[in-house]
């Protein structure tokens, strides 16, 4: 390496008579000064952001833990009712309990097959299906006796007895549901006494001159009736909801149809299962009502 002997002639030459003035003083403290508040307003957007970010910080750790875990925006279903809506047996008589879908319980009542078929007894040709609720009822709800099972047999269509059952012991009590001749049954099963609803069976539905009500109740037995997807009718509106069903109800066939549920409560606290479709309710055999319907959709506004 060289050494610098002769640096104020090299600078002098390289310079080319250059000379550090005032006015070169001025430009370059004016750059500078450019420079410097560039520097600073680049800095500003960050700035912002940085304390932006400890504010909305403080803010969060501020909140007490129940509230952080409460959604900050709820939504609904569009149509849906966003007030708790009472429950039917809280509602007075002649009140219309309304519904943005479904209200109550949309699923069937029906115990499920166990085998090839569903759990039943058949009294006399009438076959009657045993429900999953109640799970057991007071001896305050039965009526008469109807007789005693003759025959056990996990296939019934196949019997030949007054009384026969795939569920219910042989020898054991059947009766009536007092006041819902031909619609409801009950009898022990597994010790607790259980509610059978009449309904269809091996091409068999109503027997004789039987109509709509003798398989389910009369209209001054109804508290409230629910079908999926429109809603609840309970009290006076509910009997005439039924009126118009049985009065105006025609036979379809002996089958049971239908994707949505309909049920029925009564008065002594015992819900009937029926399906829905195509303006037709179907349990003991399939009944064609579009007045029932229209009155419905009319009552509950939908």
């Amino acid at each position: 390496m060289k050494r610098l002997e002769r640096l104020e002639e090299i600078a002098n030459r390289q310079l080319g008579g250059l000379e550090a003035n005032q006015e070169m003083f001025a430009k370059i403290r004016l750059k500078a000064a450019e420079e410097k508040t560039a520097s600073r307003v680049h800095w500003k957007p960050v700035l912002a952001c940085a304390l932006a970010f400890v504010m909305l910080f403080g803010c969060l750790t501020l909140i007490p833990q129940g509230k952080q875990q409460q959604e900050l925006i709820s939504s609904h279903s569009a149509g849906v009712q966003t007030t708790e809506v009472p429950a039917v047996g809280d509602l007075p008589a002649g009140s219309i309990n309304m519904s943005g879908g479904s209200n109550g319980n949309s699923g069937s009542l029906f115990a499920s097959a166990s085998g090839n078929t569903f759990p039943l007894v058949i009294v006399n040709g009438a076959t009657y299906r045993m429900l999953t609720s109640p799970n057991g009822i007071s001896s305050g709800l039965m009526g008469q006796k109807l007789g005693t099972v003759d025959e056990f047999n996990v296939e019934p269509a196949l019997g030949t007895s007054s009384i026969i059952s795939n569920t219910v012991g042989q020898g054991e009590a059947v009766y009536a549901i007092d006041g819902m001749s031909g619609a409801l049954i009950a009898a022990p099963v597994n010790g607790t006494t259980r509610v059978f609803q009449r309904i269809s069976y091996a091409g068999t539905a109503t027997i004789g001159g039987e109509n709509l009500a003798d398989t389910l109740c009369s209209a001054d037995e109804v508290s409230w009736i629910f079908v999926e997807g429109i809603g609840t009718v309970s009290g006076a509106d509910a009997e005439m909801l039924m009126n118009t069903l049985l009065s105006n109800a025609d036979y379809q066939s002996t089958g049971m149809s239908g994707s949505g549920s309909m049920q029925i409560g009564l008065k002594n606290g015992l819900v009937l299962q029926l399906m829905v479709g195509n303006d037709c309710v179907s349990a003991c055999g399939t009944w064609s009502c579009p007045d029932f319907f229209e009155a419905l959709h009319e009552a509950v506004g939908y």
